[in-house]
């Protein structure tokens, strides 16, 4: 189970996020939605351990997988990078990770397959090789809960095709997956929805209850006579 309780983010005496409350189940999906600066992202570091809450709590057991957007590959070997440089890590779990990603076959496909070096920030790939291997340390280790920020940016037909597999596969591993993408892809796997706006939770529950709030009908035209 992942709860967050009263939620608030101040950064001096600017107020990024206040009064945000939900609980989600194990295998839940939850996409969250809300225009730039609604808090989106302030929001996914909150849940990911990167950035500590002002005020409030965040309560959540087990690792967690994350995907920020400002992805960062490091220099170190393809399986370095998606084992989170863990000394123990098993080939069996970074093969497992990469497969789900839909990255092995172009892994194995480089000169020195996982032990290939990327270089400093992944600069030897292309935007989307980097982001699929990133999604593939996001989901190593089968973590409790993955936070996805705009996963699908820089990804192809092919590439999208396998974050939404990812993504049902983990809910059926029971993680909770956390996800903002724009695309509508990526949010037709969710099972509810989060809605932010100005750092604020206006609406929160069942995707299809919650778009109809929160999408205004487009007006029908006029006719002409």
């Amino acid at each position: 189970m992942l709860a967050v309780h009263d939620l608030e983010i101040r950064v001096g005496a600017r107020v990024l996020m206040e009064h945000v409350n939900f609980r989600v189940a194990d295998g839940d999906k939850i996409g969250l939605v809300g225009r730039n600066g609604a808090g989106k992202t302030t929001l996914t570091k909150v849940l990911a351990g990167e950035t500590l809450p002002t005020g409030g709590r965040v309560d959540r057991s087990g690792e967690i997988g994350y995907l920020p957007q400002d992805l960062q590959l490091f220099d170190g070997t393809i399986a370095e990078n998606i084992s989170r440089f863990r000394q123990d890590a098993a080939s069996g779990a970074i093969i497992e990770a990469a497969t789900l990603a839909d990255v092995h076959d172009m892994i194995v496909a480089l000169p020195d397959g996982y032990n290939t070096v990327i270089g400093r920030a992944g600069r030897n790939l292309s935007a989307g090789q980097r982001q699929r291997i990133a999604l593939a340390r996001a989901l190593y280790g089968n973590p409790f809960l993955i936070v996805l920020d705009e996963p699908n940016s820089n990804l192809d037909a092919e590439g999208e095709a396998a974050l939404v597999n990812a993504i049902k596969t983990m809910r059926d591993r029971k993680s909770i997956v956390v996800v903002i993408a724009h695309r509508p892809s990526a949010i037709a796997t969710v099972d509810k929805i989060l809605c932010l706006q100005e750092g604020r939770m206006t609406a929160f529950g069942p995707k299809e209850e919650v778009l109809k709030k929160v999408v205004q009908p487009v007006p029908a035209a006029r006719s002409r006579s």
